[in-house]
């Protein structure tokens, strides 16, 4: 494993302080926690959305406070799952 340099260090720690102002700025708690838990099990899909939402939030394209439902569609929006299709069947008796 190679040790990284001072300044890459130093940059990393600029870079995750931002991010936790930002995630403080415009996430409500519900949303930071369930950000945290999907880190666990997907930290790639977790690290996508954290970029998004920071790019929004530095290009002032955010309007408002990602709540727990918004972070839903979000997640949802990047896995590409499709909307839930539902077939009933109606019996005639």
């Amino acid at each position: 494993m190679q040790m990284e340099n001072p300044e890459e260090a130093e940059q990393r720690k600029k870079l995750e302080a931002l991010k936790q102002e930002v995630f403080a700025k415009y996430l409500t708690k519900e949303a930071r926690e369930r950000l945290g838990s999907i880190r666990y099990a997907h930290p790639e899909m977790a690290e996508n959305v954290e970029n998004m939402i920071l790019q929004s939030a530095l290009s002032n394209r955010l309007k408002g406070v990602i709540d727990d439902d918004k972070l839903k569609e979000l997640l949802k929006a990047l896995s590409g799952e499709k909307k839930e299709n539902r077939i009933t069947f109606n019996r005639k008796i």
